[in-house]
């Protein structure tokens, strides 16, 4: 896991943000900008740290002391990205809000693993059932979150601010406190934004290529109407944000070489095309199972029990040079004639 230190914010989350969102990503970018301006200006440590998700459709932001509280926002946010069955590439970072200092929004970046940290927060999130209320009066007040829920329209106008409460503070610190204890004492590599992106698109498109690659070994036969080739659909957010370059990268990652991308006039989404000769050589090479080619298809060759024999092991190179030695005096053949052996002999 990477950690980038103290660095502009807006710029570095932009740039991360490019790589991953490719829809709606100025408009939540922004809004999740303008909670860690306002995050600057707080004074608590608990305060400080913020939970930054990016997926394809959009990015989510959540304090970190609201997702250990059961119930609100933050909580049930992270455990919906943690989940296991989400399809989407998502990439998160514990974003530690320094300060602001001339124009620019400071902090350091902690990348995370969704699903181990949604994991730890099921399991250490406390109970929360009151709401902190900061008027524009400067008033401060603590209900309960029912009484909060059934404020009338002129109440809320009176307000400013909001967030939600632990019912026990102290145990609410006690798991702030040990997160963060693990996040510094955890294996992070150190490295800067750029050094961090480059990994990123190649962890993305290794996670494209890996559901096309999935969707294929899902069909049995070919399925184009010919039945000449295997076909698949690409992500179409992917297939419409992506520019030919990138989708050239991706197609780079897949172990098959006449890959295709096609797209119809009417569709949505783009088509990935294999031939179905590549795709069943791949397959059988994957089962080691020796076999021909007839009419397009792979055909296993049967070989009776009594005659499989376990393939001969291999000679390294050093005790096939010793046996060719030894093979040579027997024979009288000077040393110096094993120089003429090619290396695939031996």
């Amino acid at each position: 896991m990477d950690r980038i230190d103290n660095v502009d914010l807006c710029e570095a989350l932009d740039v991360i943000a490019r790589s991953n969102t490719f829809f709606h990503r100025e408009n939540d970018l922004g809004i999740s900008i303008e909670l860690m301006e306002r995050t600057a200006k707080l004074n608590d440590y608990m305060d400080k740290t913020l939970i930054w998700v990016s997926y394809p459709s959009g990015i989510d932001c959540y304090p970190e002391r609201d997702v250990f509280q059961k119930g609100t926002r933050g909580f049930h946010g992270v455990i919906y990205h943690g989940h296991e069955g989400q399809g989407d590439h998502k990439i998160a970072y514990a974003v530690d809000v320094h300060s602001m200092k001339d124009g620019k929004l400071l902090g350091s970046l902690y990348e995370i693993d969704l699903r181990e940290y949604a994991k730890n927060v099921l399991v250490n999130a406390v109970p929360s059932n009151l709401i902190k209320i900061y008027e524009k009066s400067g008033r401060q007040a603590i209900m309960p979150k029912a009484e909060f829920n059934g404020l009338c329209t002129l109440e809320w106008l009176k307000l400013s601010y909001w967030r939600p409460e632990p019912d026990n503070p102290t145990m609410l610190k006690i798991v702030i406190d040990d997160v963060w204890n693990n996040r510094r004492n955890g294996k992070y590599k150190s490295c800067d934004v750029w050094q961090h992106t480059s990994k990123l698109y190649n962890e993305r498109d290794i996670f494209y290529s890996d559901q096309i690659l999935h969707d294929l070994n899902e069909l049995r036969e070919p399925n184009s109407i010919d039945k000449q080739f295997f076909i698949t659909s690409l992500d179409a957010r992917v297939a419409a944000a992506f520019d030919p370059e990138q989708l050239s990268r991706l197609l780079d990652k897949l172990p098959y070489k006449n890959a295709e991308l096609s797209i119809k006039k009417g569709q949505s989404y783009m088509q990935v095309i294999i031939p179905r000769d590549e795709i069943q050589l791949s397959r059988m090479k994957q089962h080691d199972k020796p076999a021909v080619i007839k009419d397009g298809k792979g055909i296993p060759v049967t070989v009776p029990l009594n005659e499989k024999q376990e393939p001969p092991e291999k000679p390294s190179i050093l005790n096939a040079l010793k046996q060719g030695a030894e093979k040579s005096r027997q024979q009288g053949i000077p040393d110096k004639a094993l120089t003429k052996f090619r290396e695939t002999e031996l």
